[in-house]
């Protein structure tokens, strides 16, 4: 008997190669198709252990390679303008292509529509949730109606967004506009966990929100971190939100994204993540998300010790 067919959506984006990884190391029975735009940007590394494959959401006419004998699919959401638009391509590629089971990923929040990030994201949950329950396209011989049964992974602000500090971090200082409140982050490794584990069981889980969060961190705690699990001394500023938006440009971020990440983090301070509490990350994973300390730990202190 073949292997069920996982599809993977953008297979290069840092959600989706964590999917990939995380779905590989738990050596899940499933054939993964990793799906990129050009297979130029395909991990060698994993030559053999996937099925690479060249599409784009967008090209809906071409998609049947992609579900061909696949139920479920996931959406890694791409950070362009559009995306909202891309969401719900996606959809319809499911439902065009007989696919029931759909993983979408969306951001910590999106009901409440307070910023332009959780409005694109909402969007797409909307309708995606609209069309629950319908029945999907089959192909010739199969028997009865599959329908269309969507899961969305919410997750908060990834921790890995501090590699863009790693300027004035090296120089001893966490510049960030949180001012004495805290920001919700997790490791986005975390996030692709969650995401395989219902990947290779979908059926559980159509229908739901789940939310994917770390830690909840003032900058003062964050800079602390720092400091502690990397040996190298951080002390944290605070940054007016228009600065945060000029340093974010000058890392080279578009201008919407850029000030879609300093209305983030306002909303973290002034809604607050922190009303979901612990998430559902170890309800569905069976395992407690990585601390932040511990992500300095492996991931920052390499880069900021060698800087």
């Amino acid at each position: 008997m073949s292997r069920p067919v996982v599809v993977v959506f953008t297979a290069n984006s840092n959600t989706g190669g964590a999917v990939i990884e995380e779905l590989l190391a738990n050596n899940a029975d499933v054939q993964i198709r990793a799906v990129v735009r050009d297979l130029g940007n395909q991990d060698s590394d994993l030559d053999g252990k996937v099925e690479w494959i060249k599409a784009d959401i967008k090209q809906q006419r071409i998609l049947a390679p992609v579900f061909q004998d696949a139920n479920v699919a996931y959406f890694a959401t791409p950070s362009s303008p559009d995306r909202a638009q891309l969401g719900k391509f996606f959809v319809d590629a499911c439902f065009e292509h007989g696919c029931e089971h759909a993983v979408i990923m969306s951001y910590l929040g999106s009901e409440t529509k307070k910023t332009s990030y959780h409005r694109q994201f909402a969007e797409i949950e909307e309708y995606a949730m609209g069309k629950a329950g319908q029945p999907v396209k089959v192909a010739i011989g199969d028997r009865g109606h599959k329908k269309f049964s969507p899961t969305i992974v919410r997750a908060a602000p990834f921790y890995q967004n501090f590699y863009g500090c790693l300027g004035t971090l090296s120089t001893g200082t966490l510049y960030y506009p949180l001012e004495d409140k805290e920001l919700t982050h997790v490791d986005y490794n975390d996030v692709g966990k969650a995401i395989a584990t219902i990947l290779q069981s979908p059926e559980g889980h159509g229908g739901k929100a789940y939310n994917i969060i770390g830690e909840s961190q003032s900058g003062a705690m964050i800079a602390g971190n720092i400091t502690m699990k990397a040996g190298v001394q951080c002390a944290y500023e605070n940054v007016a939100d228009e600065v945060a938006v000029a340093a974010f440009e000058a890392l080279g971020l578009q201008s919407w994204l850029a000030k879609g990440n300093v209305e983030m983090l306002k909303f973290s301070r002034i809604d607050g993540f922190k009303k979901y509490g612990a998430g559902d990350f170890k309800a569905l994973t069976g395992s407690n998300p990585k601390r932040f300390g511990d992500f300095v730990k492996e991931s920052l202190k390499p880069l900021l010790t060698d800087a």
